[in-house]
């Protein structure tokens, strides 16, 4: 089980000198067998796991009868994103949905504007590729995506719970940059070049291939 961060956890950082901590919103995806468990007997872990990690987890419907994977929305500060996503790790380790010797690993899913991702994948892939090899999960910006109703795209990343948050935390810190940027530009009433990257046309969904559902192919 991943212990809690410290108070003062580097997590927080990039949020600290801005007072209340950004809200973010992951979605984590698990094997719809394991709901249950996660749910608990009449919601009770669910609940538990909520209040433990200060964040707001809720099931969403399957997207299909059939669906092997099911998506748990996450909503919190950084630091009730590394409990409550810690947490679901465990359970799914403690309940034996993954062997005794296998590395529990999970997709999760975050949302960036659509005009900041070109600054997630970088130029060629550079971006994406040192985040990958820094954080030993796999960051994935598929292609051709049609920006949803708040113009925004998503950004896969597959790995172990360390992996995955270190992952997520430093592609928040791209967006943060982003923010900065565009906000310094406005502010200038001069267009902020690196704020406003569209997806490059010609780069693949970066990563290592993938199965259904986003899984790793064995």
């Amino acid at each position: 089980m991943p212990p809690p961060p410290p108070g003062n956890s580097a997590a927080t950082a990039p949020y600290g000198s801005f007072g209340t901590p950004e809200q973010e919103t992951v979605h984590v995806y698990i094997p719809a067998q394991a709901v249950g468990a996660i749910i608990g007997k009449k919601g009770q872990h669910i609940k538990q796991l909520s209040r433990f990690a200060g964040a707001s987890i809720k099931i969403a419907p399957a997207e299909a009868p059939d669906s092997k994977m099911r998506m748990v929305i996450v909503t919190g500060p950084p630091e009730a994103q590394f409990k409550a996503q810690g947490r679901i790790y465990g359970k799914l380790k403690e309940e034996n949905f993954f062997g005794p010797k296998e590395e529990v690993k999970l997709e999760t899913h975050i949302k960036v504007a659509a005009t900041a991702a070109g600054r997630v994948i970088g130029k060629g892939g550079k971006t994406v590729n040192e985040l990958q090899n820094l954080t030993a999960a796999e960051v994935v910006v598929p292609r051709e995506q049609t920006p949803d109703e708040n113009d925004q795209v998503i950004v896969k990343i597959i790995g172990h719970f360390y992996a995955s948050q270190l992952a997520q935390r430093k592609i928040r810190d791209i967006l943060t940059q982003v923010k900065m940027q565009q906000k310094g530009g406005r502010e200038g009433n001069t267009a902020g070049p690196q704020g406003s990257h569209p997806l490059p046309p010609a780069e693949p969904s970066v990563g290592l291939p993938q199965g259904p559902n986003g899984a790793r192919r064995k």
